[in-house]
């Protein structure tokens, strides 16, 4: 009796093994390696002044796996070099920086059922920035590392495609923090120094986002169109809120710096073979608790982060059976800064907010020298240009301007 109670049990073991999602882990694997690396050189213009001849490189790696019907398995390694100088968006300004690095390597799962897919996704990526000659790789003010883990959930439908999504991200400046703590010799209060030391935190860049996407995608023939909306809530642990002095308020408040993400996308695509266009639109919106003070001209300004964010993207490719292609891209984008007073050359602040306008050009080629390689050309033009006149931090005003040439492996 025992006997038959394991052999049943056994069996119906076996019966849930066969039937459950597991079951592929049976079926034969298959392997279909995806490889583009692209090496490039080049020289960057800020303002007419040439940087020297510098080298990028770009590599993506992924040997997707199919683990049998329905089941996918994505590992992906995206690796990315730029010697050429850059003006990056870092810590609410624009930073410019000579070198960077970024290394990600992601894993994702996608299971299909029929109409719909389901992808829980992980992925961990390392950026290191340099903005001098003589700085060492890892020592980077910027450098950042990014955990993210996600999940899509995506469903078919004879009039379109749902897509909805979640994301978790934590990212962590290991080499930026505060320099309160080894400065208490500045300071000939002891009281005042302790305050602020005990609430202007350390690592006051680190911060954890939780991002919420729904997309909704149609195809009314023959183009193609994709509306989008994201909402992401985004938290500093350890950064305190500015609070103004002036009205006898301590420097910092003990609430903690919390931002709120929204942006509305939409995009159209139309084939006109060879041709293929293009145009996205979105308008995007900051809100952020976090002010700013300054102490040298007794200024206080509230919402210094928050700002409404408006892009349109036009495009146009022209692509060949050979592989061959040109593209042209332009994107403008306009910033109004909601709580961040325009200053004029010598920094006097006046009554306007901070408005920013950006126009970017792009021409890229490539075209088929042999087997799986291609010679590529790529060409960018930025005009940036803005009511505020004070340039001490970040930079606001500039045109800049890259071209690079190189081969393209395509696998």
């Amino acid at each position: 009796m025992e006997k038959t109670n394991k052999d049943f049990v056994k069996a119906c073991l076996a019966g849930f093994l066969l039937l459950s999602p597991f079951s592929f882990l049976k079926a034969e694997v298959k392997i279909t390696p995806v490889a583009d690396i692209s090496l490039l050189g080049g020289k960057y213009y800020l303002d007419a002044d040439a940087a020297s001849f510098q080298g990028r490189l770009d590599a993506f790696l992924s040997p997707a796996l199919n683990l049998g019907e329905g089941h996918d398995l994505i590992p992906v390694y995206a690796g990315n070099y730029s010697g050429t100088q850059d003006i990056q968006e870092l810590a609410g300004g624009g930073v410019l920086t000579r070198q960077r690095q970024t290394h990600t390597f992601s894993l994702k799962y996608v299971y299909t059922r029929e109409f719909d897919k389901y992808k829980p996704r992980v992925s961990y990526s390392k950026a290191l920035i340099k903005e001098t000659k003589d700085e060492k790789w890892a020592d980077g003010l910027f450098d950042y590392n990014t955990l993210s883990l996600g999940f899509d959930a995506e469903q078919e439908r004879p009039h379109g495609t749902f897509t909805e999504s979640y994301d978790f991200y934590q990212v962590k400046y290991p080499n930026y923090s505060t320099l309160l703590s080894q400065s208490q010799s500045v300071f000939n209060d002891t009281t005042t120094f302790n305050e602020l030391s005990a609430n202007a935190g350390s690592d006051p860049l680190d911060n954890t986002s939780h991002r919420l996407g729904f997309v909704y995608a149609w195809f009314p023939d023959p183009a193609q169109m994709k509306a989008g909306y994201d909402l992401t809530y985004r938290t500093y642990g350890d950064q305190a809120v500015a609070a103004n002095p002036e009205l006898g308020q301590s420097p910092f408040k003990s609430d903690k710096r919390a931002d709120i993400v929204q942006n509305f996308s939409f995009r159209l695509s139309r084939a006109l073979k060879p041709v293929y266009l293009g145009a996205a639109a979105r308008v995007g919106w900051l809100s952020s608790n976090q002010g700013s003070y300054d102490s040298l001209q007794k200024e206080y300004m509230k919402d210094y982060y928050s700002y409404v964010d408006i892009n349109i993207s036009p495009s146009a490719s022209l692509v060949f059976k050979n592989g061959a292609q040109f593209s042209f891209g332009l994107d403008w984008r306009r910033l109004y800064y909601l709580g961040r007073l325009k200053q004029n050359v010598s920094g006097a602040y006046g009554d306007a907010k901070i408005n920013q306008t950006f126009w970017l050009t792009s021409l890229s080629a490539r075209y088929p020298v042999f087997n799986r390689f291609y010679a590529r050309a790529a060409y960018n033009y930025q005009v940036s240009s803005s009511n505020m006149r004070y340039e001490e931090n970040y930079r606001y005003n500039y045109r800049a301007s890259t071209y690079l040439m190189g081969l393209e492996w395509e696998f």
